[in-house]
């Protein structure tokens, strides 16, 4: 019980400081995710969103009626699907967003670097959200709220998130113990979450030790050796590569081996939900931890 007042002492201190930093007027000048600096001249009144974590994000701050384009994968919320189409993740088309008319554009990094270049070139606000943990993106959150004029809005999510976190980082600290977690990314070749990931974030903040936490990268190749060698207690993986049914992995060669598989303690994650930097994150961490701990969940 202590340790939750105190970190919810945290959260309200992190809320006062903010309030005070936020002036409410434009022009607004920040850092984005990636170091840029961005300067908002006016209140956007016109957003495009090139990815489908930062149209989560626009939606969870009630900027919908503001958004004017999205890519052909934004599918959450519903009403993102409504939203014009700017093409896709990989590939957004810079005509059909010229054409459109932005004064405001939220991008990603990774393989939108050149597009990022190329809008920027062109004068449009473009502010990068790139974060790598889950405060990363708690504080993306609220920059985007800010530069986009919705600091109230923004406050009161960041609040819902961090409390949300709070609760969870409490009661897993109760756990006697952390059980090995092994997280599938892809099965052919076997792919998990190493350090700098939201996974491996997501696995220790849920009360577990990850075994590719040591590996070389954020993305590291497993050898069934490998893990056979480590032989995790729990199994999570992702939708797209564990299929309808978790439990089928006990057919691959020589998984029926391992501890997770026997104890029948392998789960999948709906791949929208843990692999997109946005409010449902903290989603992801709740379903993670109760995988992992479920006796302190009931």
């Amino acid at each position: 019980m202590r340790r939750f007042v105190y970190i919810l002492s945290l959260i309200l201190a992190f809320i006062f400081i903010t309030n005070i930093s936020l002036a409410g007027t434009f022009p607004i000048t920040v850092k984005d995710d990636v170091g840029r600096r961005v300067t908002v001249p006016k209140e956007p009144k016109r957003i495009i969103s090139t990815a489908p974590a930062v149209t989560e994000i626009l939606f969870a701050l009630g900027l919908d009626e503001k958004i004017v384009g999205v890519t052909t994968l934004c599918n959450y919320p519903e009403e993102a699907k409504a939203k014009e189409k700017i093409g896709t993740f990989q590939s957004p088309n810079i005509e059909k967003i010229l054409s459109l008319k932005p004064d405001l554009i939220v991008a990603t990094g990774g393989v939108q670097r050149q597009v990022v270049e190329k809008l920027e070139q062109l004068g449009i606000p473009i502010f990068v959200s790139y974060p790598g943990t889950l405060e990363g993106v708690i504080k993306s959150i609220y920059t985007i709220g800010r530069i986009c004029g919705a600091e109230e809005n923004a406050r009161k999510l960041a609040f819902n998130l961090k409390f949300r976190i709070a609760k969870v980082t409490s009661k897993v600290a109760k756990a006697k113990s952390k059980p090995k977690v092994f997280f599938e990314l892809w099965h052919e070749p076997l792919m998990s979450a190493g350090p700098g990931s939201f996974i491996d974030d997501l696995i220790k903040k849920a009360g577990g030790i990850n075994i590719a936490g040591s590996a070389k990268s954020a993305y590291p190749i497993f050898s069934l050796e490998q893990l056979i060698k480590e032989d995790p207690d729990v199994i999570i993986g992702a939708e797209s590569s564990m299929g309808g049914n978790p439990l089928e992995i006990s057919k691959r060669p020589g998984w029926d081996t391992l501890k997770a598989v026997k104890n029948q303690r392998v789960f999948t994650i709906n791949d929208d939900i843990v692999f997109r930097s946005g409010p449902r994150l903290v989603l992801a961490l709740e379903i993670i931890a109760k995988y992992l701990h479920p006796e302190l969940f009931k």
